[in-house]
């Protein structure tokens, strides 16, 4: 398991190969998912929001989510998405 964010490995299994998903359970749960991009990562299926100024791996997605989690940056360029920095930790909408 790899703890370090870098924007460009997963922090579950270390993998650097993602696809792009289109999580509709995501988009309707999470406001700063509905704009934006998902990959998955293809060794372990985790998800990640991508920064939408480098491509980088903003931060981690999924269904338990908690405000402590979300990453305020982008780890890889430092890139800020308003949409992530207003989320207050309630998942539904």
């Amino acid at each position: 398991m790899s703890n370090q964010e870098d924007g460009v490995h997963c922090v579950v299994c270390g993998g650097d190969s993602f696809r792009v998903v289109n999580d509709e359970w995501m988009k309707r749960t999470f406001r700063f998912v509905e704009n934006g991009q998902l990959k998955m990562c293809n060794g372990c299926g985790a998800k990640y929001l991508v920064c939408e100024q480098c491509g980088g791996l903003f931060t981690r997605v999924h269904p338990a989510l908690e405000p402590w989690e979300v990453n305020q940056q982008c780890p890889k360029c430092g890139a800020e998405n308003p949409d992530v920095k207003a989320w207050d930790g309630v998942s539904a909408r």
